[in-house]
């Protein structure tokens, strides 16, 4: 079978987790992490071809998607931000670096922004306590507690913008 998802790159990068793993099932979180940084998103076509390549049933795939927060279908913004709502962040007032980011993005939470720049989601762990209220742009980690002014905000959110 021909793929259009599950690129030559993609398959090769597949076949190495195979040489690691003896289970085929062990491969599908890796290969959905290269399909994500391919196409920014998890392509539901993509899932049906991995499914046919690895010869696992699809819900088995879509429960993980479905699972993990940074596997996503929805078609995103540009850029992806996800806010920590859990404890320390919680404590750490989330609610306030939310507000200030919906301010200068013009995102809300679930919603992109009009000129499609931005996503805004809240996500229950990023696995940085220490920084909290923590954040992520795309995949890039942001301690919260160190934005002081719009003016640092600014400066980080002006990174993305090309």
């Amino acid at each position: 079978m021909e793929y259009r998802y599950l690129t030559e790159d993609i398959i090769q990068k597949i076949e190495e987790c195979r040489k690691k793993f003896p289970l085929k099932e062990q491969c599908i979180i890796p290969a959905l992490h290269h399909i994500l940084d391919k196409y920014r998103d998890i392509v539901p076509e993509a899932v049906l071809e991995l499914s046919d390549y690895l010869k696992v049933p699809v819900s088995h795939i879509e429960g993980i998607v479905s699972f993990y927060d940074m596997f996503r279908y929805r078609k995103n913004a540009k850029n992806h931000i996800r806010i920590c709502r859990n404890l320390p962040c919680h404590l750490a007032n989330f609610r306030s670096l939310l507000e200030k980011i919906k301010e200068k993005t013009g995102a809300d939470v679930g919603r992109s922004s009009p000129d499609g720049l931005w996503y805004i989601e809240l996500v229950e762990c990023i696995g940085s306590c220490g920084i909290a209220p923590a954040f992520l742009i795309n995949d890039d980690l942001y301690d919260g507690s160190k934005i002081k002014s719009s003016g640092d905000l600014d400066n980080i959110l002006s990174r993305y913008v090309k």
